[in-house]
């Protein structure tokens, strides 16, 4: 999924409800000057890959999420995680303690959910 593409899936989840194309194109940030055509393009690569569906609802499609937004961020971990670490967790965790990144919060918080 594109950066675009999670901007609307973003207004889709907030909502969690049907949108039509102009009440996204109203949720968007104001440095965004997108187009109506341009958000129906990101709709329809968005549909294609499943991630929305449209109804016919009078003259307008109201469009809906198929994947939740925590199916979504597990499903890119993964992907991220078999991509640049080889499905390995540990590597993973490796590297982040290695670069500084982890405070002793996010370290109690990890072993903490691993004893779960």
């Amino acid at each position: 999924m594109s950066r675009s593409e999670k901007q609307i899936m973003k207004i889709i989840w907030q909502n969690d409800r049907a949108l039509t194309t102009a009440e996204i194109l109203q949720q968007l940030p104001d440095e965004k000057a997108w187009k109506q055509n341009t958000v129906i393009t990101f709709l329809a690569r968005l549909i294609e890959k499943e991630c929305v569906k449209a109804t016919r609802v009078g003259r307008a499609n109201h469009y809906e999420a198929c994947i939740t937004e925590e199916d979504y961020r597990t499903q890119e971990t993964k992907e991220f995680l078999n991509d640049v670490h080889k499905g390995s967790l540990s590597g993973f965790l490796q590297t982040l303690t290695e670069s500084g990144d982890l405070t002793k919060a996010d370290i109690e918080s990890i072993m903490k959910k691993m004893r779960e």
